[in-house]
This record gives C-alpha cells, sequence and structure tokens, in this order.
C-alpha cells in the first residue's frame, strides 16, 4: 500500500463551530474511551472514500477521518492537521497504546504525514488515497518502517 502524505489544507464550511476545542489535560489520565461507542463511529465511516481537506462521509483524509471521530464521540474541534494532531495531544509509548490513541507515520522519518485511529491488537483504521477508510495493521512493512510515534486525546 503506498501513499504520499495526507497533510490536509483548511477548508471553511457554512457549518456551525463546534462546542468546544479540545485542550490537553494538565495532570496525568487514564484513556477512558468507550470503545463501543467510538468503534458505532469508526464502522460508520469505513469505506468513506479519501477527498484531501475532507470532512464528510463524501470525503475524508486522514486527519480529517480523525476530527470526524473525535467531533461525533465527545464535541471537540481537533486540528485538521497531521502536523498539529502530533504537537497537540500527549505522547504515548508504542507498547502503552490504547484502543482511540491516534498513531503517526512519515513518508521523510521526520514530520508526519499520516494519523490513524489505533482500535486494539496492532490494528488502526485510517483514511489512504486509494481506498478511502480503511483498517490496516501496525505490523504492514510500510506502516512498521514509517512509524513514529502516538498522541492519546483524552476526552
Amino acid at each position: 500500500m503506498v501513499f504520499i502524505g495526507c497533510v490536509a489544507q483548511p477548508r471553511y464550511t457554512s457549518q456551525p463551530v463546534e462546542k468546544r476545542s479540545y485542550q490537553p489535560p494538565e495532570e496525568k489520565s487514564e484513556n477512558k474511551i468507550d470503545q463501543i461507542r467510538m468503534s458505532e463511529i469508526i464502522e460508520s465511516l469505513l469505506g468513506t472514500p479519501y477527498k484531501e481537506g475532507g470532512l464528510s462521509k463524501l470525503g475524508l483524509d486522514c486527519s480529517g477521518f480523525v476530527r470526524e471521530v473525535y467531533k461525533k464521540y465527545a464535541g471537540f474541534n481537533l486540528p485538521h492537521s497531521t502536523e498539529k494532531l502530533f504537537k497537540l495531544v500527549k505522547k504515548v509509548d508504542k507498547e502503552n497504546l490504547d484502543y482511540g490513541d491516534l498513531v503517526f507515520f512519515s513518508d521523510s522519518g521526520f514530520s508526519p504525514s499520516h494519523v490513524g485511529i489505533y482500535i486494539g491488537e496492532d490494528k488502526f483504521v485510517h483514511s489512504t488515497k486509494g481506498y478511502g477508510v480503511i483498517v490496516s495493521s501496525l505490523d504492514e512493512e510500510y506502516y512498521r518502517k514509517s512509524y513514529i510515534g502516538a498522541r492519546r486525546v483524552i476526552p
């Protein structure tokens, strides 16, 4: 599976502004994701086609997918930018990945160019240019080599 990247350009819509913006917690906190609820949201987006800058069932890019899942799950207005997501949320070690954590990849090895949502058992969901929103494995050679870190959004 090959993709070039997924850094979204800002898009403006006439839709109402989100209820609240995400602010990382100051204190240490455990991941308290309701897996059943989030999995229903993720499943509703599986198969959505890829669209650069997309933020709807008509098309999503990788950061748009993450943004839409957390918007529907917790009302967060996460950035529509892979780099901003990487900088904003709390770092988590790969061995401590939990359901709902964000996993990041880089074509260059430095700056994040792709993001997905970890769903357990080394699997993650993401939007790819070739296939849209799909489930992939962190064990696949491309993702194993391009993995650069994980972050936790704490609702």
